[in-house]
C-alpha cells in the first residue's frame, strides 16, 4: 500500500507525501527545504500554499484546511496541525477501509506561533523520529525561554550584541515572539524578515522588530538565518555573542560544533518523550519510520508495537545519518 522512493506514494492512486522530486501531485506538509520541493500540483493549507510560492514558486495549489475530510486521487484525506511550525500539517489517509496517518514533522509541546499538534487514532502510522533516541528529550519551555533571556542580559551587560541563528521559516519567528515578550528589541535578517510578513497575514502578529541594518543595531538583539554566522554582515558585528537555537543542542559539545558561544536546545520537532506519546495516543496496528533515527524501531518494539523503518528502493536509497539530520535542520 506504502512505496518510499523520493518520498511516498500511496500505491495504486497518483497521491505523493512531501516527495523529494517534483511530482504531478503532491501531498506538502509544510514547506521547509527537505519537504518542499517544485512539484506540477500541491495540497496543502493555505499557509503551506503561501509559503510555497514564496520559497519554491508558484504550483497549482489544493487547499484544504484542517479537519475538513475532502477526496483526493481515489481516496478520502484529512488535514489536521503538527504544531511544527505555521501552517505546518499532518495527514490522515482512508483507504480500503484502513486509516493511515502521515505525520510530517511535527512537535505536540504548544508553540507561539502554530496550533497546537493533533493526535488521531489510525491503522499505519508514518511517523518521523528525528530526535528518536533516549538522549534527546528537551528541557520544558519556560527553561529554555529563560536561557535564552540570559544569554540576551549576559551579552548586553559586556556590550556586546547577542545574535541568535535560527532558520528563517518557523524557529526564527517562535524567537521573534518569545524575546519581544521579555521587552527585548530586535532586528531580523532580510530573509526572516520577509518571512515574518507573511506570517502576519494570517494573523500572527509580531512586536519591536525592524529589518537589519549596521544602523540600528544598538540596543537590539539580532536573529539571523544559521547560514548567515560567517556572512560579511555578522563578521563585521565588533563586539558580539553568538547562539545557535537547534534540538541538536542537547549533544555534548555542541558548543564548539557549530562554532557558538551557547548552544540552546528550541526545537519545532518532538522529542523522544513526545514521539513515544504519539505513538501510545495513536495505538497504530504498524508503524513506519522516516526521516530520522531507524534505532527508535527499537525503542517502539520494547513497547511492544509492531515498527520498523521504511526503506527507500535501492535506486533511491537515502541514508539518514546524524550529519545529514542536523544539515536539514539547520540549513537546508
Amino acid at each position: 500500500m506504502i512505496e518510499f522512493e523520493n518520498g511516498i506514494h500511496i500505491k495504486d492512486t497518483g497521491l505523493w507525501l512531501d516527495a523529494r522530486r517534483k511530482a504531478d501531485f503532491c501531498f506538502v506538509s509544510h514547506a521547509h527545504a527537505d519537504h518542499a520541493v517544485k512539484h506540477t500540483e500541491i495540497l496543502a493549507t493555505k499557509e503551506t500554499a503561501r509559503f510555497f510560492e514564496h520559497r519554491v514558486g508558484k504550483a497549482k495549489s489544493n487547499i484544504l484546511e484542517y479537519n475538513c475530510p475532502k477526496r483526493f486521487k481515489g481516496v478520502k484525506v484529512q488535514l489536521f496541525p503538527s504544531g511544527h511550525i505555521l501552517g505546518g500539517a499532518q495527514m490522515l489517509i482512508e483507504k480500503d477501509g484502513t486509516r493511515i496517518v502521515y505525520t510530517g514533522d511535527f512537535k505536540l509541546r504548544k508553540g507561539l506561533t502554530a496550533r497546537k499538534a493533533e493526535i488521531k487514532k489510525c491503522d499505519i502510522l508514518i511517523m518521523e523520529s528525528t530526535f528518536g533516541l533516549p538522549q534527546y528529550v528537551f528541557p520544558h519551555p519556560k527553561e529554555i525561554h529563560a536561557r535564552m533571556v540570559k544569554f540576551v542580559e549576559e551579552a548586553q551587560a559586556k556590550g556586546k550584541t547577542p545574535i541568535f541563528l535560527a532558520y528563517s521559516l518557523g524557529k526564527a519567528q517562535e524567537a521573534m515572539k518569545i524575546l519581544p515578550n521579555r521587552g527585548f528589541k530586535l532586528c531580523v535578517h532580510g530573509t526572516i524578515y520577509n518571512i515574518a510578513k507573511i506570517y502576519e497575514e494570517f494573523g500572527v502578529k509580531f512586536k519591536n522588530y525592524q529589518r537589519y541594518q549596521a544602523s540600528n543595531l544598538e540596543g537590539r538583539v539580532l536573529i539571523a538565518p544559521p547560514w548567515a554566522k560567517r556572512s560579511r554582515m555578522i563578521e563585521n558585528i565588533p563586539r558580539k555573542r553568538l547562539a545557535i537555537l537547534t534540538g541538536w543542542a542537547m549533544d555534548p559539545g555542541a558548543e564548539h560544533y557549530y562554532g557558538v558561544d551557547e548552544a540552546i536546545p528550541l526545537s519545532d520537532h518532538a522529542d523522544f518523550s513526545e514521539l513515544m506519546e504519539y505513538v501510545k495516543k495513536a495505538q497504530p496496528q504498524k508503524i513506519y519510520t522516516v526521516h530520522g533515527f531507524e534505532e527508535f524501531v527499537t525503542y517502539l518494539k520494547e513497547e511492544r508495537f509492531d515498527a520498523e523503518p521504511l526503506k527507500e528502493s535501492s535506486k533511491a536509497k537515502t541514508t539518514f545519518s546524524k550529519e545529514l539530520l542536523t544539515n536539514y535542520d539547520l540549513f537546508a
